[in-house]
């Protein structure tokens, strides 16, 4: 037992560590990266090429391997003490020995592959601040609304949308770009012909002659950078962070689409149901005015009640003229947000019943899940592969450059096994001074990092700011819609008794005109809580990241 101790700890064993360490924390520093799993399999290979001998089963040293496959140092050093106990030294080449060593140094210290960046951001409640009463799931709130029409709206905006679709380019750029970003990782290959004319002049006896010949190449060229650090790979991957993002803007911005064309909508509902009122009030002052106009013949009315009607009469009018505007106004937006404008002949509805209040889960639940939030997510990810990608750049790079090649008279000899001649090189690059470019790079890297992390923070915060701001909308404008319902109510009941009042001379005109002012107003105000309410509602949507269309 002894014996097989002192053959485990030996000198080269305790090498072996002495190498490690600081291979270790140079790579936790650099962020050295190989994948985890490849390492020790690595590792067992060359080991068998240098002729060491596994001791400990395959089971059990695999499934040691496996739990030890954790980024961190204290991982790598468990995985060299086990390896260095589970080969036993028979007698490798002087040479191999050397280039184990070299292998084990850099395999160590890419052994740790965590990405490090600090992320001090807020912490989200386990609960929104609102009494808001939760009663029932949804998987997509477009349907909610009970409204066809609203459907097939926010169905043309999601395909004619003009903002939509230069969202779409910008993510066939990201998958472009994605895909373009595998090319570093792979070797170039390329090939080259050609034929080289020469020609002599022969004296032949005296009669000069002029001799052509022929010679024809044929070549194949490898490149390839090795990614030992993990450099490329990493900025491939930064690619595909990217192009998570532009996917995550692209939901987003159909959300914003489909929100914005549901509020647009009620807003034109709006805007026809106030153009009617204002119609409708016109008629009640024009019929008033009459009433007074025939009182004023019989002497029964004041030249003043006359000038009063006459006067509330072009005031409605021109309230009427303004609501037209607005109307106008408002389809025209929603006839560019659908992309048909102009004269998409849109028929404007009425404002539908406020669905039942949806399932909105917690704020750790919820805000992660919106695509602006995820956009950002992604966007870190790529700016700490940028970051670690530029730090890696001050490591060496290793090439291999392999060319073969064939130079003949005729091309039936070119493809003879003796006639082709080929070589294989290896190269270690590492540059030494570039004026300082590395480190500004590096510099720029982190600092575009920090800036994401606080937008990040910044955006948050917003995103709960404007769930908690329209959750807590939802009671009070319920409250709202339920005050202004019933002063409707009573102002419509108090102009119809001093109508009745005026018609029998009880009242004077400016109690009538006044009691029409107040229903009126009333009125008015009733359609706009109606679409304020829908409004919000679309917003809480939204903010809760709930989708526009179900499963389904």
């Amino acid at each position: 037992m002894l014996k097989q101790i002192s053959q485990i700890f030996t000198i080269k064993f305790i090498s072996v560590l002495i190498i490690s360490f600081p291979s270790a924390i140079i790579a936790d520093y650099f962020n050295i990266p190989l994948a985890w799993f490849l390492g020790p399999m690595i590792i067992t290979s060359i080991a068998a090429l240098s002729g060491l001998k596994i001791l400990m089963p395959k089971i059990i040293l695999s499934f040691i391997l496996f739990l030890s496959e954790t980024p961190t140092i204290l991982s790598l050093l468990l995985k060299t003490l086990i390896l260095s106990i589970c080969f036993f030294k028979i007698r490798p080449q002087p040479t191999i020995k050397i280039f184990f060593i070299i292998v084990l140094f850099l395999l160590s210290g890419c052994s740790t592959t965590k990405e490090k960046y600090d992320r001090d951001l807020p912490s989200l409640p386990s609960d929104w601040s609102s009494s808001y009463q939760s009663l029932k799931e949804i998987d997509g709130w477009a349907e909610t609304f009970n409204d066809e029409e609203l459907l097939k709206l926010i169905s043309e905006a999601l395909e004619n949308n003009k903002d939509l679709k230069i969202a779409s380019s910008r993510l066939d750029i990201a998958r472009a770009s994605s895909r373009a970003s595998i090319a570093p990782l792979l070797p170039t290959i390329g090939t080259n012909v050609s034929r080289i004319q020469s020609s002599v002049i022969i004296d032949n006896q005296n009669n000069p002659e002029r001799v052509y010949a022929y010679q024809d190449s044929l070549g194949v060229q490898l490149n390839w950078e090795v990614d030992i650090w993990g450099k490329l790979s990493r900025q491939s991957r930064s690619t595909y962070k990217d192009l998570e993002s532009a996917e995550a803007d692209l939901e987003f911005a159909r959300l914003s689409i489909a929100g914005l064309t549901a509020q647009s909508w009620y807003l034109f509902s709006e805007a026809k149901l106030q153009r009617d009122l204002a119609e409708r009030n016109l008629e009640t002052r024009i019929s008033t005015l009459k009433k007074v106009e025939n009182r004023y013949i019989k002497g029964i009315a004041q030249s003043r009640d006359l000038r009063l009607a006459r006067s509330e009469v072009e005031s409605t009018r021109a309230d009427l003229i303004n609501k037209q505007q607005i109307f106008n106004e408002t389809a025209r937006t929603l006839e560019v947000i659908i992309g048909r404008y102009p004269e998409a002949n849109i028929v404007p509805g009425d404002l539908p019943s406020i669905p039942q209040n949806p399932n909105i889960g917690t704020p750790a639940e919820r805000l992660p899940l919106r695509p602006d939030i995820r956009s950002l997510e992604a966007q870190i990810e790529s700016a700490g592969l940028q970051l670690t990608s530029t730090r890696l750049a001050f490591l060496p790079s290793v090439s291999l450059n392999a060319q073969w090649n064939t130079l003949e008279d005729n091309w039936s000899d070119a493809l003879e096994p003796d006639r082709l001649a080929g070589s294989i090189v290896g190269s270690i690059t590492q540059s030494i001074f570039q004026g300082g470019r590395r480190i500004a790079n590096s510099k720029i890297k982190k600092a575009q990092l920090e800036a994401i992390l606080e937008t990040y923070a910044q955006a948050l915060l917003a995103a709960a700011q404007e769930a908690e701001n329209a959750i807590a909308a939802e009671e009070t404008l319920t409250k709202r819609e339920i005050a202004i319902s019933k002063a409707f109510e009573e102002s419509k009941a108090a102009e119809e008794l001093t109508l009745d009042q005026y018609n029998r001379g009880l009242s004077t005109i400016f109690e009538l005109l006044n009691a029409q002012s107040r229903r009126l107003n009333s009125e008015s105000l009733l359609i706009n809580a109606k679409r304020l309410r829908l409004t919000n509602r679309i917003k809480m949507y939204m903010a809760i990241a709930t989708p526009v269309y179900g499963k389904n």
